[in-house]
């Protein structure tokens, strides 16, 4: 029998929706939604953890790695770590895990809430987002060991860092993206984006273009229905693009010349030309879309639609949505192999993860993995997709994470890995 589930995702997008029309209520919308959570994280689920965080760290992972396939260097897979953030009581931990052992290293402490985590292009530094101190805590790579925190302004939830690796971009609450200097781990003075914002409210992340002078911001109240170009030189807000809703997802094609907005509620991706600011119609893909990935060759957008179990293809130079491609229960995540032959798509509710063969958008049989999968990610070399998964023991409300290697060859889970907490994030630092 299923157990009642209710995703973070639509926990935080509940609360926001049922506030849009109430009076400026930070303080209190912020305790519920964090009071939610926790109590969410404490209590036994069957699911996805963090459906939109998951799009924050994996889709931003693709929000990492979405947008530069083609650049992804071939590393071997011995000298790559895993990072996985997971909270684990009243702390978060970031753990590093050997890809050529498997074995996890000392997790540094880093803050009671982090669930975003992002690696710098040099692969030296993982940086993980603190919602609750609203920091920024550097993780060495080579050690493993967390730097002092760099605070940031207001509650964030999302990064940006420059593809210079000079400079990280952190997003967070009535729409302030702080710039932070990485050399000196100074902050800067923060951004504001219009609207200006008297609520809290969450957004999709921000994403940088291709040539690194622009980043695209959604504002978090909820009838900010624009993205809002920033000025990566300068540091300045220019002057807004109008939409027609507000995107849940944002992610930039692999050429750099289109955004695709992804619309939960409507069950639509919509186009807008970078050159140009202009929205094309929009494209109707399955029902709650919360992820969506690009082939390394861009010719094709993968939408992840939660809440009608498949994933939509979509052809880039005609804008066609084709077939759906069913998948299992509750798809919530996904990443594509570096060569762009195997999509890998998360089930949250059926423990599972499902390939697809992208030369004939085929599912192939899935494969099962222990607990709860909540994201993925593929090292460089693209021979292994790593997946992220809580389990809860019978009658405990203590959760492990668990860090499951996928075999991309054989398309076989190996052994997992077993860490403490229950992880929200990971990434690959090559």
């Amino acid at each position: 029998m299923d157990e009642l589930f209710v995703s973070e995702s639509e926990l935080r997008e509940m609360l926001e929706r049922a506030l849009v029309s109430e009076p400026p209520l930070g303080p209190v919308v912020r305790g519920a939604v964090r009071a939610g959570t926790r109590r969410r994280r404490q209590r036994r689920v069957t699911g996805a953890v963090a459906g939109l965080a998951v799009v924050a760290a994996v889709v931003a992972l693709v929000p990492a790695l979405a947008g530069r396939h083609a650049a992804v260097p071939v590393t071997p897979v011995s000298r790559a770590t895993v990072f996985v953030a997971t909270l684990d009581g009243p702390r978060a931990l970031v753990t590093p895990i050997s890809a050529a052992t498997g074995r996890p290293g000392r997790p540094a402490g880093a803050g009671p809430w982090v669930d975003t985590l992002a690696v710098t292009p040099d692969g030296k530094t993982v940086y993980a987002v603190d919602q609750e101190s609203g920091e920024v805590i550097p993780v060495s790579v080579a050690t493993g060991a967390a730097r002092r925190p760099i605070k940031v302004a207001g509650i964030p939830f999302a990064i940006v860092i420059t593809h210079d690796g000079k400079t990280a971009f952190v997003y967070g609450e009535k729409s302030t993206l702080t710039p932070v200097t990485l050399a000196t781990g100074r902050a800067g003075k923060p951004i504001s984006i219009p609207p200006v914002q008297t609520q809290t409210g969450l957004s999709a992340a921000p994403v940088l273009s291709r040539d690194g002078r622009t980043i695209y911001v959604t504002p978090t109240v909820m009838k900010g229905r624009m993205l809002v170009p920033v000025d990566v030189a300068s540091r300045r807000a220019e002057k807004p693009i109008g939409l027609k809703f507000r995107p849940d997802v944002v992610v930039l094609s692999p050429d750099g010349t289109t955004l695709y907005l992804v619309n939960s509620v409507a069950g639509t991706v919509t186009r807008l030309v970078v050159a140009t600011g202009r929205a094309g119609r929009s494209i109707r893909v399955g029902s709650g879309p919360v992820a969506l990935a690009f082939t390394p060759d861009g010719r094709t957008a993968y939408a992840v639609n939660r809440d009608s179990g498949t994933v939509t293809p979509i052809e880039t130079a005609t804008g066609l949505a084709l077939p759906a491609i069913r998948v299992g229960r509750m798809p919530s995540a996904i990443a594509i192999t570096p060569d762009g032959k195997t999509a890998y798509v998360v089930n949250s509710r059926s423990h599972s993860v499902t390939p697809i063969e992208v030369a004939t958008d085929r599912p192939l049989p899935a494969i099962k993995i222990q607990g709860n999968p909540d994201g993925i990610a593929i090292a460089p070399d693209g021979r292994t997709a790593y997946v992220i998964s809580s389990v809860t023991a019978s009658g405990s409300i203590s959760t492990a994470g668990v860090v499951t290697p996928v075999d991309t060859r054989t398309q076989t889970a190996r052994k997992a890995s077993t860490i403490s907490g229950q992880p929200v994030a990971i990434v690959i630092a090559p």
